[in-house]
């Protein structure tokens, strides 16, 4: 993602029309403490926002059509020994920092996945079981298996993602169907492969820090060319690329305001946290 300066001084919150954010926060502060009771009382078009902290206690399934949205993956971590640590069928999946110690980092049926670090499974970092899945500008890092795994009844379209130092490879289409496509990694019996690449991208300071360097990575404005990036140019691959990228507040309007011999300048802006 390219660098924003901007002015804001007031946030907005844009939500679909009828829609029902739910807030998850351990810590009480939101109706939610736990990830699955937010999810279990959300309907069609909700979003489940998870405030900071790290959720080691439950196995999450999300099988609604419903956007689950983390904090940021340095914020926002669901972690534990469960096999797999995410389940998803549905919704969209987007901000978080997933890892497992007991086996697989997410297991996909459908759903969309998007700007997530999956980070030290001790299997696949996300294996695609059935049904037809995509994942987008995600970093898979240092999984015990495979970065990305299908099997044989599964499609998972994989668009803008980084899958580094794995226990294998980054990404395997063994027996199912893997759409590869502007991603960084190693690949085995994977389908299309459209401006793949496989080098040191190079990140800052993994696993705490995934920017990758400007003038220096091979995924530095080589992403899908028709996946923008929040400042209108070419998407970078990995966690910080790509339409839903995290950024800081961006100006959307402008309020110029006489006050005597003074103006007034008064900013609105959107952030994507």
């Amino acid at each position: 993602m390219k660098k924003l300066f901007v002015l804001s001084v007031i946030f907005i919150l844009v939500a679909p029309l009828g829609a029902t954010t739910i807030i998850v926060d351990q810590n009480g502060g939101g109706q939610f403490t736990t990830i699955q009771a937010a999810i279990n009382a959300a309907s069609s078009g909700d979003t489940v926002k998870v405030w900071p902290g790290t959720y080691s206690s439950e196995q999450v399934n999300l099988n609604k059509n419903i956007t689950l949205m983390g904090s940021g993956y340095e914020n926002t971590i669901i972690t534990g020994g469960f096999n797999p640590t995410v389940l998803m069928s549905s919704g969209k999946f987007q901000w978080f920092m997933i890892s497992s110690s007991g086996g697989r980092g997410i297991v996909l049926s459908g759903g969309i996945v998007k700007n997530c670090v999956i980070v030290g499974t001790s299997t696949q970092g996300i294996f695609g079981q059935s049904g037809s899945s995509t994942v987008t500008n995600c970093v898979i890092h240092q999984s015990g298996s495979n970065g990305i795994e299908t099997a044989t009844s599964a499609t998972i379209n994989v668009i803008n993602c980084i899958s580094r130092l794995n226990g294998n490879y980054g990404y395997a289409g063994y027996n199912g169907t893997l759409n590869l496509s502007y991603s960084n990694g190693s690949r085995s019996y994977t389908d299309g492969n459209q401006g793949c690449v496989d080098c040191d991208p190079p990140f800052a300071n993994p696993p705490v820090d995934f920017h990758i360097g400007e003038s220096t990575s091979c995924s530095w404005n080589t992403g899908n060319p028709s996946l923008l990036d929040p400042d209108g140019s070419r998407s970078d691959m990995g966690y910080f690329g790509g339409p839903d990228c995290p950024i800081y507040p961006t100006v959307v309007e402008i309020l110029i305001e006489p006050n005597g011999n003074n103006i007034n300048l008064k900013a609105k802006a959107r952030a994507n946290y």
